[in-house]
Formats: structure tokens, sequence, C-alpha cells
């Protein structure tokens, strides 16, 4: 009986980094990683796999019950491939929260996961920057990361009408189901949910659900709109919103202006963000390009999550921001460079003596931080050429039997098809003048 070969195919709603990608996923990072250090932020990580009690506690309802991956391990304990990073970093912070200098400001960008539909800017495996400051209450931290979410666009490029910022606060809607349409804190959860997934389904599907919900006020759904549609100047006819919650609103634009930040950052009170864990002011990042007009990530304020693990309280805020989302609106605003081999130079084999001359050379060029690949194989000069051509190299450095001769080597700029011979110190001087450039 023939053996059965094993399918080539990845999982379903992962994806395969080959070096190409690798280059352009490394580059989404690099550009990540130092925005958030420009800001103070330090870098960390945990476990990939965490107690499934940590999800249940704050995360919401549809992840863990519906997009989880979660498993008995061999000790009997039910433990959860992480879908978000929040309650892993404020797990670490209670840890040591005694010993960790305040305002904390940490980054990372893990590796997540959750069993869904995989589609447009969404899969079942992604890696996402997280960003958040633990330690200060005022609205200075919403400034901050309001700022560094932003700044994150920008330095790949992007244009402010590029993008634009919706931000509400989680008391407005609390405050006008609860106090304003009367209605149980279980049916507020549930009508929570329902405006959270609104966009994600038509308008009957949101009217029968709100009447399910809401069954004996029959004028609901035209209250709710009413509310979603308010602006900063018309929430004081909203109904059951505190004139406190009003003012906390008014401050924070006013605040946006002076970092100029009014022209991007709008009032939205729709923004509704699906995890239970936000207390506070909560936002949304969506891109403006008619091939990609989604949110690309969001945000907001958590100031209970630490109390989880400890007696003590500290208020958070930051925000998340998928590779894949990211990389749709690169794509749309036309912002990917064009990614070269990470090596510059190639030395190619011209015959078998001159192998151990090549590699001596190449030792030189990685003491200069050069990155450089030698050729192991004697072939014909146009393989080899058509090899580096196609990996993408800028230089090659040649050295055959009329260098070695000479004592010189010959440098070919792939870029512009030129050559000269001069000797190996010439020649790295420049190609050291090249990258400088």
């Amino acid at each position: 009986m023939k053996e059965q070969k094993l399918t080539t195919e990845n999982y379903k709603g992962t994806r395969d980094f080959y070096p190409e990608d690798m280059r352009l996923r490394n580059y989404l990072f690099s550009v990540m990683k130092d925005v958030a250090r420009s800001y103070g932020y330090e870098e960390y990580d945990g476990p990939m796999v965490e107690s499934l009690d940590l999800y249940r506690a704050k995360t919401g309802e549809e992840i863990v019950g519906k997009q989880i991956y979660n498993f008995i391990d061999k000790g009997d304990r039910e433990v959860a491939i992480r879908p978000e990073m929040t309650p892993t970093v404020a797990r670490m912070v209670a840890k040591k929260l005694r010993d960790l200098p305040r305002p904390i400001r940490w980054f990372s960008i893990p590796n997540l996961w959750r069993y869904e539909q995989p589609g447009h800017g969404r899969l079942r495996e992604h890696w996402q920057l997280n960003v958040d400051m633990f330690g200060v209450t005022s609205q200075r931290a919403e400034l901050e990361i309001l700022s560094l979410a932003c700044d994150i666009l920008f330095a790949f490029g992007a244009k402010r009408n590029s993008f634009k910022v919706t931000i509400s606060h989680r008391s407005l809607l609390d405050e006008f189901l609860l106090d304003g349409l009367k209605v149980s804190p279980n049916q507020a959860h549930e009508v929570s949910k329902i405006l959270d997934k609104k966009n994600k389904i038509t308008e009957d599907e949101y009217v029968a659900l709100v009447s399910k919900t809401i069954p004996n006020d029959p004028t609901a759904v035209s209250k709710i709109n009413l509310f979603l549609a308010a602006t900063t100047a018309t929430l004081g006819q909203i109904p059951g919103i505190k004139e406190e919650t009003r003012n906390i609103i008014q401050t924070l634009f006013e605040d946006l202006k002076t970092i100029g930040l009014d022209d991007i950052v709008y009032f939205d009170p729709s923004v509704v963000r699906g995890f239970d864990y936000y207390t506070g002011f909560i936002f949304e990042i969506f891109d403006t390009s008619p091939q990609n007009k989604r949110s690309l990530y969001g945000g907001g304020r958590y100031d209970n999550l630490i109390g989880l693990f400890s007696n003590e309280e500290l208020s958070g805020i930051g925000f998340g921001l998928g590779d894949v989302t990211l990389q749709n609106f690169l794509t749309a605003h036309d912002l990917l460079p064009n990614f070269a081999n990470d090596s510059t130079v190639y030395i190619p084999l011209l015959d078998e003596s001159s192998f151990a001359e090549n590699h001596n050379f190449a030792r030189e060029l990685r003491k200069e931080k050069i990155a450089v690949e030698v050729s192991l194989l004697s072939q014909k000069m146009g393989k080899q050429l058509s090899y580096a051509e196609k990996k993408g190299y800028r230089w090659i450095l040649l050295r055959g039997e009329d260098e070695i001769k000479a004592g010189t080597v010959t440098l070919k700029d792939m870029a512009t098809r030129n050559q000269w011979t001069s000797s190996f110190a010439e020649a790295l001087q420049k190609i050291k003048e090249e990258l400088s450039k």
C-alpha cells in the first residue's frame, strides 16, 4: 500500500512566513517598536498558554465561549492559548506591583489565537502590538496613548486624512441604558453586545435583537439610535447622561486640540469595545480608504483589572494593533516599501582554489556589520549572477584568476550595472559609503 503524503497546506486561518514575508513582518515590528520606545515604553513578553480562569474573569463571553483555544493539560488543568494580551500583562504587573516604578509603560508584540471564521483583516492566528500604561488616572494618559497610536501610522508614512480615531466613554452607554432607558443591568449588558456587532449584522437583525432584549419598550430602538447619533453638543439632550460625564468628554477634546489631534479624533457614542474590562474612554481607529474601510485597532481604559490579582487598584489604559489590519492599511494606501534581501554582498565561487580566500573576505565584511553570502559551489558565472539577482543582492564581489594575480577584487553594482577593480580595502570603503547614504 502506497504511503499517503501529508498535505503542504497550513492550518486554516494561519500563515506561512517565507523569507520575503519575514522581511515585511520584521519591518512592521521594527517600526512599531521604535515608536513605542520613543515614548519611553519597555518591551515585555509572557507565556503563550495561560489558565482559562484568567480569561473567564474579564474577557468577553464570545471569545471565551466560542473563539478561545482551550484544553485540559496533562496535569488536569484547564488552560488556553492566549486570545489577547491584556489579562497577561495585568497578571504580570500585579505579581511585581510593589517593585515597579510608576507610571508603568510597557509594550509587546505577542502571537495570539482565536477560533473564528477567517476573512479580510481577520485570521485565527496573528501578531498584535500591545501598548499599556499603568498608574496614571488623569486624562493625560489618554492623550499620550492616542498620540502614540496615531504616531505609529505616521511613522509608516500615513497621511492625516488616511485614518480617523473615534472615541467614546463607557459610562455614557451605561448611564443612558440604566438611567435613561431604565433597563436592568442584564438588559444593558445584552444591548451593549448587540451594539458592538451592529456593523456586522443587518438593520432588521439589529432591530429584532434590541426588541427581543427590551420587549416592554417599543420605542427602544429609536431612543438608542438617537443616542448613537449624539454629538458633544447634543449629549445634554440624551436622558440619563450625567453632567460629570459630559464634562469629562468635553475636557478631553479641549486637550486634544492643544496637542494637535482634534482634526483626527472624533466623538462617536456608537464605539462599544467588546471586552468587559473597559471602564472609561474607549476608542477605535478606522481606515478611510474605500477599499479597506474598516476598524484597524482600538483600546481604552481599564481600572479594575489589576484588582483580580491584588487588593491594590491600579488604573490601566492601552490598545492593540494587529499585524493583519496594519498590513491591509499600508497596502491600501501604497505605503509598503520594496524589500531587498537582508544580505548586501554576494561572493561567487569562480574556481575551487579561491573558496578559502572568499571565506576570509566575507569574514572581514561581516566584521564591518555588512551581511554577505558566499557561494559554496563552483558554477558558471551567468548562473551565479542569475542566482544573486533573484535573491536581490546589491553588490557582487568577484575574485577571479586576473584579480588573484593582481591582488585585487572586482566590485559589481547590481543596481547600476557598473563595475570596477580595486583593492579589497577600497571596495570595502565603497560599499560602506553607499550603505551610509
